[in-house]
């Protein structure tokens, strides 16, 4: 109850949104920090305002929590910064996050923000014009005067009309009916870094009016190397990004790399192994069902696990073996009070096995997480795209976790 006192006193007024600045950041680069909006900024009539607002308020909560937890290095080794998992392999490697540059320039971006938020808000808007991100309806929607009130296309729509297979099709049925209860309820809950609760719990209608996507459910050649069960069960939102609510090009004149949301994956599942040459963060907001639920597994791409076979200008295809004697020991589990945090460099090649055998209803559960990328500016390299690595002795069909692994890796630009 406490921690939702502290985030609703967050709420009242967008200039009482601004905030303490860490020490690292320059007092200079905060104050009046002037904003280039992707797009032009949107009139709202009066009506639609009062929602826009709301929608507003909860988003500087969200993105405000998001910067402290970041910057928190009371549970960990690291002064003035969480600690992230970056490789589960050879007995598992960690490092403070605030040590990586992109993290900094994230996090001082949210504090730009938030100490501006009348100035920031000309880049915000409910993109319900946006068809492509969906409203996951039922309770949730229930529960929110602002996704109520900007119509979207719903999950129950989207999985009955857009997808032709027709089993993630049935597990999307399920995966919609079940939404509400995966990412409330004690089981969702946040790891100790944060100063309050952001989870569907607390900002009901930031968490119901984002837009949603479910990004593996329709019909493409990547879903070759895919599971049906994670193209039914899965989606993901962002709320600051360029492809989210609030769309900043430049800040100061520098370009803007943040990608801010959240995920949720369904138990019972295994996100395959993939990689993306934008760096990625994850914060576990679940309570397992028992011990060793969710297991991440990360290889960075230059672990001397990971061989080349294959190499052009633009790609370099590697083999990792998954099918050691000890491969499962290459996997570490996490939940919101173990190891919550992961950080994956670019090219880190990462897949995420969530157990749903100790779940009195697996329907109903899944794991919810907090999810950033970092420089998802940088356009040389695969902005907005995941890659799905493949079984290396059947290309072009899903690697499980017991094979030999083969990934393509983007030639990064610098």
């Amino acid at each position: 109850m406490k921690k939702t006192i502290v985030a609703l006193s967050l709420l009242s007024a967008n200039g009482a949104m601004a905030a303490d600045l860490p020490n690292f950041l320059d007092q200079s680069d905060i104050d009046n920090a002037q904003f280039k909006c992707l797009g032009e900024p949107i009139k709202y009539s009066k009506a639609d305002q009062k929602y826009v607002d709301t929608l507003w308020d909860e988003t500087l909560s969200y993105l405000k929590a998001y910067a402290i937890a970041l910057t928190n290095g009371e549970n960990s080794h690291c002064l003035n910064s969480d600690e992230a998992m970056i490789d589960s392999t050879l007995g598992g490697q960690k490092m403070c996050i605030m040590d990586r540059r992109d993290m900094k320039l994230m996090v001082k971006n949210i504090y730009q923000v938030i100490n501006n938020a009348d100035k920031a808000k000309q880049c915000f808007g409910a993109r319900e014009e946006v068809n492509w991100i969906y409203n996951p309806g039922g309770e949730l929607t229930q529960n929110s005067p602002v996704a109520q009130h900007f119509k979207r296309t719903t999950f129950g729509e989207f999985f009955k009309t857009k997808v032709t297979n027709k089993e993630v099709k049935k597990l999307g049925k399920i995966f919609t009916e079940n939404f509400y209860k995966m990412v409330t309820g004690g089981e969702v809950k946040m790891p100790s870094a944060f100063p309050y609760d952001i989870s569907a719990n607390a900002l009901p209608n930031l968490w119901a009016a984002a837009g949603w996507f479910p990004m593996y459910a329709e019909e493409s050649k990547r879903n070759d190397k895919n599971f049906d069960n994670i193209r039914g069960g899965y989606a993901y939102a962002e709320i600051f990004g360029h492809w989210g609510l609030l769309r900043i090009d430049e800040i100061n004149g520098e370009k803007v790399g943040a990608e801010v949301g959240m995920t949720v994956q369904s138990v019972n599942t295994l996100y395959p192994y993939h990689n993306h040459a934008i760096s990625e963060i994850y914060y576990n907001m679940r309570v397992p069902a028992c011990t060793n639920q969710f297991k991440s597994f990360a290889v960075r791409a230059d672990s001397p696990l990971v061989k080349t076979v294959k190499q052009d200008t633009t790609m370099r295809r590697v083999q990792f073996d998954a099918a050691k004697h000890n491969g499962h020991t290459m996997w570490l589990a996490g939940s919101y009070d173990q190891d919550p945090l992961m950080y994956f460099h670019q090219n880190t090649i990462h897949a995420f096995d969530i157990d749903g055998s100790c779940e009195a209803k697996p329907e109903e559960r899944a794991i919810v997480s907090v999810w950033a990328r970092s420089n998802a500016h940088d356009k040389r390299n695969d902005y907005g795209t995941t890659l799905l690595c493949e079984s290396a002795q059947n290309p072009g069909t899903p690697a499980n976790k017991d094979e030999v692994i083969q990934c393509d890796l983007t030639h990064l630009k610098w």
